[in-house]
């Protein structure tokens, strides 16, 4: 078997934007475990939530959260590996979120948190196993800095809606990366939130991690994804692969674009590489 290793994103890749997976997908991926190869599903999603998500499908190994800030043991419920944001960036950043009168999610062990209760929470709440979150108001660094709260990742919308467009978001982006100098690692998902963690802890590290607990090569392993915040391990991966639904700017880093996620992309693959 050339490619030993799959690794998928969840939302608008492994997940149908209808919010359900094909039968027919899971097959496949329970056969290329009978076979011997190992499936990880790689997200941006809480751990909690993705957890009760992926319970029904008898999943087995590791599983990556938090855009790679954390990889658990489905079996043991083990933590392998887990990363921070950085104390002082995220208050920095927080209060630049804050001046911008930005809509903010924040990520502390378990539990999430928001400035205020949006469109786009009520859609988060939907999405993500009806996990409420905790309103703090606008202070959101000042409620970090009082209760000592350590960050797994900050998320942040330019609207309160979602009716930003892709061409808004890049350019701010770009701007936080100039001005975190490469301390933070800012990306976005389709869902036009930007996405804020430490640099070293990004999927594609996470990726390494666990290819590296398990022997596997780099040039065995395949990477889908949809969207910027995949990039990382669509660039390290063998064979990474961008969903015909994914961003251009992912589209441009992947070796190859195959169908979109309403079309079994995931299956698909794995028939095509592994099966």
């Amino acid at each position: 078997m050339q490619y030993k290793m799959l690794v998928t994103d969840f939302d608008n890749t492994l997940l149908r934007t209808d919010h359900t997976i094909l039968d027919k997908t899971w097959k496949a991926i329970k056969e290329f475990e009978r076979r011997g190869g190992k499936f990880v599903i790689c997200t941006g999603r809480m751990l909690s939530t993705i957890l009760v998500t992926v319970k029904p499908f008898d999943l087995h190994g590791e599983i990556i959260a938090f855009q790679g800030g954390v990889v658990a043991d489905l079996d043991t419920g083990d933590i392998l590996l887990k990363k921070y944001v950085n104390p002082d960036d995220a208050l920095s950043l927080l209060k630049d979120l804050e001046a911008a009168g930005y809509y903010i999610q924040i990520y502390s062990n378990g539990d999430y948190f928001v400035n205020r209760y949006t469109k786009r929470t009520q859609r988060y709440y939907e999405a993500n196993a009806h996990l409420m979150p905790i309103v703090i108001g606008e202070n959101v660094s000042e409620y970090v800095q009082k209760n000592n709260l350590k960050l797994d990742k900050i998320v942040f919308g330019l609207d309160d809606d979602g009716l930003v467009t892709y061409d808004e978001v890049q350019p701010v982006m770009t701007a936080f990366d100039k001005k975190y100098g490469g301390r933070l690692v800012f990306n976005s998902s389709n869902t036009l939130l930007i996405e804020a963690v430490s640099a070293g802890c990004t999927k594609g590290e996470a990726v390494e991690f666990v290819a590296n607990r398990h022997g596997i090569a780099r040039e065995e392993v395949i990477c889908m994804g949809d969207a910027l915040n995949d990039a990382s391990m669509i660039e390290w991966a063998g064979l990474g692969v961008a969903v015909e639904n994914a961003t251009d700017d992912l589209k441009a880093l992947a070796d190859e674009i195959t169908v979109s996620c309403d079309d079994d992309a995931v299956g698909y693959i794995l028939n095509k590489y592994c099966l």
